[in-house]
């Protein structure tokens, strides 16, 4: 399984209803970084565990990154 470190969340304009979204930012160990709606995050996941998502850069779709919102993971 891979991992990801939070950067930052900021706040973009939804296209579709114009209001204001919340995303957090995150670093993945092969060095790209990704956004994902801190709601969904939220309602999805317990605050006190690291959510495991679908890898957003698996090209087979089977991989799977965990999250993590502090300094203490070391990435490759």
């Amino acid at each position: 399984m891979n991992k990801a470190k939070f950067v930052s969340e900021i706040t973009v304009v939804d296209p579709d209803t114009g209001g204001d979204v919340q995303i957090e930012v995150y670093k993945h160990e092969n060095g790209g970084m990704f956004a994902i709606d801190s709601s969904y995050l939220e309602q999805c996941f317990d605050d006190d565990s690291n959510p495991v998502i679908p890898d957003p850069f698996s090209t087979t779709g089977a991989k799977q990154v965990m999250l993590f919102n502090n300094d203490a993971i070391q990435l490759k």
